[in-house]
């Protein structure tokens, strides 16, 4: 990004998000013309990408590679998402699209071609079971999908053989993502981002205010970028909050050893962080002290934490922690 956006071009930004805030994209409807996508894939996509950038970090920390080499992108809108899995994995092979607008999907075609020319787009066949090794691509269609249309990504998701899942990192989005992974981790391995393959400890009724969420930084290119200050600006919205949920199954996977992961904003306070951990005992909140766990309460500080700890925990506070084997 170099100029700033013209007069008409946050006119139609400002269109694209208000339909999609008030619900009005519903049966194709969300997208109007190229000019509409092309201005999405370079603004609110970009902000879709690096939630996508965050979690396939995550993957390549836990040294977690596909067996799929084929890819479904479900509700592509612009195909950032399946892009974005392109360049982290290169043993995909094709890939196909659907989603409920057709230009969305010509879209996507044309600029996966753009990016990565050999591989080529394939039919998607809704009458038919997905084909051996696929993995199903799916991001931020929570909150838009009917039941009906929900109940049938259940049924479609149950046949692939992985699944990488982003969503909005919201309490409702969060719990609806919760949803999918309680109605599909008896036939997959749960890879990311739970440290146990057990029921979601969210969904204990204390926790019921908690949700399980994640942020990644604002990237340092485009917060020198005066465009996106323009937009935010021009929106009335912080674009550098990026607070996203996820969800990473695979069938027939080894399970990563049990450890805790810290859930969305930790909170400082004098000498210490008050945190949100899940572990297979369940989500709860402790405490984190500067003298007692000291290399903790600097990653907390500057938020550079691993997917996953051991930690020990006495008293509602930490007092012991080691990386679950993991590289950040």
């Amino acid at each position: 990004m170099s100029t700033g956006f013209s007069r008409n071009e946050i006119t139609v930004l400002n269109r694209v998000r208000t339909r999609f805030l008030d619900g009005t994209n519903a049966g194709g409807g969300y997208w109007k013309d190229d000019e509409e996508l092309a201005l999405y894939d370079d603004t609110f996509a970009q902000r879709i990408g690096w939630k996508w950038e965050a979690v396939l970090r995550e993957l390549a920390a836990r040294a977690w590679q596909p067996r799929s080499t084929r890819v479904l992108d479900f509700g592509c809108g612009t195909g950032v998402a399946s892009r974005r899995v392109l360049g982290a994995f290169r043993s995909i092979r094709e890939v196909a699209f659907t989603d409920v607008s057709a230009a969305a999907i010509h879209f996507a075609t044309r600029r996966m071609r753009e990016e990565f020319p050999a591989i080529p787009a394939v039919p998607f066949d809704k009458t038919a079971p997905l084909p051996p090794g696929t993995m199903l691509v799916v991001s931020h269609v929570l909150n838009e999908l009917p039941a009906k249309a929900h109940a049938q990504l259940i049924t479609l998701a149950e046949q692939a053989e992985e699944i990488l899942w982003v969503e909005a990192g919201t309490h409702a989005d969060s719990r609806s993502l919760i949803a999918v992974r309680e109605a599909l981790r008896s036939k997959f391995t749960v890879i990311a981002p739970c440290p146990h393959a057990h029921a979601c400890g969210i969904l204990a009724p204390e926790n019921a205010a908690h949700w399980c969420h994640f942020f990644t930084p604002f990237p340092s290119h485009a917060a020198q970028d005066a465009r996106w200050s323009q937009l935010g600006r021009e929106l009335g919205i912080d674009l550098r909050a990026l607070p996203y949920s996820f969800l990473v199954l695979q069938k027939n996977a080894a399970l990563f050893p049990e450890a805790s992961r810290i859930l969305g904003t930790p909170i400082e306070k004098k000498g210490h962080f008050e945190l949100l951990t899940c572990a297979a005992e369940g989500v709860r909140e402790v405490i984190a002290q500067k003298r007692d766990v000291p290399d903790l309460f600097r990653a907390l500080r500057k938020r550079e934490l691993a997917p996953a700890y051991q930690l020990r925990v006495e008293a509602g506070k930490v007092t012991g922690v080691n990386k679950s084997g993991i590289s950040d």
